[in-house]
């Protein structure tokens, strides 16, 4: 399958002599599948561009974007980067990736960048070592008529890839690797050289301005490397608002193009979510809560009379052991504020959000998904179960295209005091601050 999914998505190979000089573009192509996959699931594709924008006896400066296809893709931000290599083509650094999404859960698949230097002469049967890697030169071969080095790789649990190596340089024509996804099921990673073309000066020089530019602004927005979802605040979509359109214009005629106006749709898409989803916490701010019930495990139930008096924290969100998404530890941090408030009259409660628990055929497996999360995270606040009312009681963000989790706090006359969809900021030493204080000044009225 993922033979054919290459064969339909790749051009024709461009192999001529290469040099490995600064302003060389290099493309290749590649899939991702699991190999025990069924029938008709598919993998995904992706195009891999990587420009050498310095060269010395020392080491290289390599840009790289990324293009994903199918099960999954990094946002726009995470998926181009510079990468220093030293005088062996090799770096401690993290490179580029993808982003796999197996249904139950979605894993970050690296890309090797295809370089390898070996310290000795390649010949048939030569073997070497790099850090846990042992490689072993099998055979000569050709691909698209250009001599090659065929060679395999293990690591300590045993064949990790194969590499198809251009004879007269480092450039790794072909790679396969095995790669051990979710409960250990194996999948191939595939990656085949393209063509290369040189950049004229004007071209790389572009390339790196931009490239300068979106990593600046990247470091501004201040997100965790290899962000998997953005939801971005008002003060980032502020700073995106007024630094991509300079960037666009930047970037015209150059390969990195359609990677600001994907960032560009993504800013637009967001911000008419964030103005929604402000007026949303308008609307609910200061309501009085409506009647309502809601039952958890045993005898964990919550009614709105149970309000009256004491500070609340629901905490909407789905409560599923898997897939399990980062940041799912935010539910610790809300358990330690639990803890630490509890005694000054601070009650949480979070509410599964599944609508598996509306049909009796589902509901058992979704009370099971529910119980391995508490547990796994050791939560000691009371959950309770619901397939969708109550969320929509509260106003759910699903509806305006945003995700959970919902947090809403509810003060001791019975009216919602703090609406916050998404997840907070984590302070080391405080963990959810903006939360806690909210929570704090509540207190102080019930005293």
């Amino acid at each position: 399958m993922l033979q054919l999914l290459l064969s339909a998505a790749l051009a024709p190979l461009v192999v001529s002599d290469v040099t490995l000089t600064a302003g060389t573009q290099l493309s290749f192509r590649g899939g991702v599948e699991a190999v025990a996959a069924e029938q008709g699931k598919g993998g995904k594709a992706f195009d891999l561009t990587l420009w050498i924008t310095q060269k010395s006896e020392t080491g290289a400066e390599i840009v790289w974007l990324v293009d994903e296809r199918g099960r999954g893709e990094f946002p726009w931000s995470e998926r181009f980067g510079r990468v220093s290599v030293d005088g062996a083509w090799r770096t401690g650094a993290a490179g580029p990736a993808l982003l796999y999404d197996r249904g139950e859960g979605r894993s970050v698949v690296p890309i090797p960048l295809p370089f390898l230097v070996s310290d000795k002469p390649l010949t048939v049967d030569a073997a070497f070592s790099e850090g846990k890697l042992e490689f072993h030169v099998d055979k000569a071969g050709k691909s698209a008529d250009k001599p090659t080095w065929k060679i395999s790789v293990r690591d300590p649990f045993g064949p990790k890839r194969t590499l198809s190596v251009d004879q007269h340089s480092p450039l790794v024509l072909a790679l396969n690797e095995r790669v051990i996804m979710g409960r250990g099921e194996e999948y191939q990673l595939k990656l085949e050289f393209v063509g290369a073309e040189p950049l004229a000066g004007e071209q790389l020089a572009a390339v790196n301005k931009v490239l300068d530019k979106l990593l600046a602004l990247r470091g501004k927005l201040n997100q965790p490397p290899q962000t998997q979802e953005t939801n971005w605040k008002s003060e980032q979509l502020a700073l995106l608002r007024e630094q991509l359109p300079a960037l666009a214009e930047l970037a015209v005629a150059t390969p990195l193009a359609r990677l600001v106006a994907a960032g560009e749709r993504d800013v637009q898409l967001q911000s008419g979510r964030s103005d929604a989803l402000t007026e949303l916490g308008s609307k609910y701010q200061g309501r009085p809560v409506e009647a309502f019930s809601s039952k958890g495990f045993g005898e964990d139930a919550l009614a709105a009379d149970d309000l009256a008096g004491k500070v609340t924290v629901l905490h909407f969100w789905d409560y599923r052991d898997e897939p399990l998404k980062e940041p799912y530890g935010q539910v610790g941090y809300l358990d330690f504020l639990y803890h630490r408030r509890k005694p000054t009259g601070l009650q949480v409660y979070g509410v599964a959000v599944d609508g598996r628990l509306g049909d009796d055929k589902t509901r058992a497996a979704a009370e099971r998904s529910v119980k391995k999360l508490k547990a796994f995270m050791n939560l000691s606040y009371p959950i309770l179960l619901d397939p969708g009312p109550l969320v929509k009681q509260f106003g759910d963000p699903r509806l305006l295209g945003a995700s959970l989790p919902l947090f809403v706090v509810i003060g001791p006359d019975q009216k919602i005091l703090h609406y916050h969809v998404g997840h907070y900021d984590v302070h080391q030493d405080q963990g959810l601050k903006e939360l806690d204080e909210v929570v704090q000044k509540a207190l102080e009225t019930t005293k």
